[in-house]
């Protein structure tokens, strides 16, 4: 009797499971097809990031300028000769000032500056070390514009000065990173070594870049309510002081690779300098490397000051293509810094969207193993689209 009994109530409870199966299993796969369309779907690009990683990408490039202590003086008594045999490179340099022989061997220093919505700024130079020789001085900027890509006129100098004129020259251009589909991005280069104070050290303004905005406002909303400037060409993105000197404390081997981009990216991405003109010495103490690019951010909410850990987790490493040795040098999990390369500090606290990095690590022997006639970036972007305008490799 009890068994009889029993039975509606087993009947019903499978019927409830089995409804409830159906519940879950709908569930699931609906979740799954809307995850699917959402991979599927076309990737987003705004505010500088994509919706989707980019794929992975991978360049070799061949060096625009290599210099030593024995280079330097060559084309310096060239030029002081009035020959003028020596083949240019994208890099403006001239030597023609620079006293016979060096001090030293050469190094360089770098600093920045983030330009977005003010086409104008100060760079503050700092860590040429006292006692040191000027040899030159270059500016690397970058923007958003509508094609095609001109050189224009720029006013530079140290702050405060009434500074100099300049002609740019386009030394490159590649897709804008994630703001405006109409435009492209421009590197622009200049040389301004006799705009360099004496001491090298020094804060200097750079006005007159190209930029819809000009009252300094951040690239990014500011809150609910409170709309963002518009991504209107051109956006102005940066600019980068390069100065390279000699100095007594510096081994006179010390070695100088210098490679332009512009490259973008919002994935993998790797670039090979290949093809060095002098190999890359042995059983010097130092590396250093300086990166130069457009477009770090941390993220986009409250004027990009709230960071987006899954987008903005950049990573960076220093590779021996010869011999597969790899060193992560920025970025979290491993890197020596784990700050990342495209955080847009030249424009802390606004307006980002500029980077000028620069690390020492490990010894020369890393890279000149396997003959020393290459070494490789590589880069790992999570959908921050990012511009690598300028590597430079110092041997020290």
């Amino acid at each position: 009797m009890r068994i009889h009994r029993l039975i509606p109530t087993v009947v019903a409870l499978l019927i409830l499971a089995a409804a409830t199966m159906t519940t879950v299993q709908y569930s699931v796969e609906s979740g799954t097809t809307s995850a699917q369309q959402a991979i599927s779907a076309e990737p987003v690009e705004s505010d500088g990031l994509s919706s989707v990683q980019g794929a992975e990408t991978k360049e070799d490039t061949e060096l625009d300028l290599y210099l030593d202590a024995d280079e330097v003086e060559k084309r310096a008594a060239a030029e002081q000769s009035g020959d003028t045999a020596i083949t240019p490179s994208r890099v403006p340099v001239s030597f023609k000032h620079v006293p016979i022989p060096l001090p030293g061997g050469i190094d360089h220093a770098v600093a920045g500056v983030g330009t977005r919505n003010s086409g104008q700024g100060v760079i503050r130079l700092r860590g040429v070390p006292p006692g040191s020789t000027l040899l030159t001085a270059f500016l690397i900027w970058g923007e958003i514009i509508p094609p095609p890509a001109v050189g224009y006129t720029v006013n530079f100098g140290p702050d405060c000065a009434v500074g100099a004129n300049f002609n740019s020259a386009v030394y490159g251009t590649t897709t804008q990173p994630c703001w405006n589909g109409a435009g492209i991005y421009a590197g622009h280069i200049i040389n301004v070594t006799g705009q360099i104070v004496a001491g090298i050290n020094g804060d200097y303004r750079i006005k007159g870049l190209k930029s819809a905005i000009t009252n300094n406002r951040c690239p990014w909303p500011d809150g609910p309510g409170c709309a963002g400037p518009g991504n209107a060409l051109p956006l102005s993105e940066g600019a980068s002081l390069v100065v390279v000197y000699s100095n007594p404390c510096i081994p006179r081997a010390a070695q100088l690779y210098i490679n332009l981009g512009p490259r973008q990216f919002s994935g993998p991405h790797s670039a090979t300098h290949f093809g060095l003109p002098v190999a890359i010495r042995p059983n010097l103490p130092n590396l250093k490397h300086s990166r130069i690019g457009a477009d770090g951010q941390v993220g986009v909410a409250n004027c990009g000051l709230r960071a987006i850990t899954s987008i903005t987790d950049e990573r960076t490493w220093i590779e021996n293509p010869a011999t597969g040795g790899s060193v992560q040098i920025k970025g979290d999990v491993a890197g020596l810094n784990r700050d990342s390369d495209w955080n847009g500090y030249d424009g802390e606290p606004l307006n980002k969207l500029w980077d000028s990095h620069t690390d020492v690590f490990l010894n020369s022997n890393f890279l000149a193993f396997g003959g020393g006639l290459s070494y490789r970036v590589r880069y790992l972007s999570q959908g921050d689209c990012i511009v690598w305008a300028a590597h430079i490799l110092g041997v020290r």
